[in-house]
């Protein structure tokens, strides 16, 4: 079914090449407050949950943002990509634009 209108779709979506879902991570890892959003396993499971979820992608890319914060929080994030990695046998590529 796919195929016969695949012909509509966006060059980009029509392809066979593999799709790299991306998970963007942002803020202060654990630090939050009423207005300020912040970084936990709690936020981050979601997004990790769905990305890893694609059957067809080898790989997942994550973008993080973050200035630092709980290294308790910190971990738990790791542990949890580390964990569907090895569950859903896929590669991680994480990519860091500030520091």
């Amino acid at each position: 079914m796919f195929s016969a209108i695949r012909r509509y779709l966006p060059g980009p979506l029509r392809s066979d090449k593999p799709v790299i879902p991306v998970v963007r991570l942002q803020g202060a890892i654990g630090v939050g407050g009423p207005m300020r959003s912040s970084l936990t396993l709690s936020t981050a499971a979601i997004p990790l949950e769905k990305a890893f979820s694609f059957k067809k992608a080898p790989a997942v890319a994550i973008i993080v943002n973050s200035p630092g914060g709980s290294p308790v929080q910190a971990r738990l994030i790791y542990q949890r990509i580390k964990d569907l990695a090895k569950e859903k046998e896929k590669d991680v590529l994480v990519f860091v634009e500030d520091v």
